[in-house]
């Protein structure tokens, strides 16, 4: 069996698919704790900015890793 390899473009749509069910998540909670529209948006942004490009970078990385693949 050939072990297909993930084109960038295949990476990017699951990381914004990802992103945003993690956005809706991530705003809910920081509403329920801040009651502050301003500071949910602040927060959100932050985190799930860097979030974004670290999930991206993991899973290009795991793209090249062929650990617990069957031949």
């Amino acid at each position: 069996m050939i072990i297909p390899h993930e084109k960038h473009s295949r990476s990017v749509v699951k990381s914004v698919v990802y992103r945003t069910l993690s956005i809706s998540a991530d705003s809910l909670v920081a509403y329920f704790f801040t009651r502050n529209a301003i500071a949910t948006f602040t927060i959100v942004a932050i985190v799930n900015g860097y979030s974004t490009i670290l999930y991206y970078l993991h899973e290009r990385i795991w793209a090249h890793i062929t650990w617990g693949q069957k031949k």
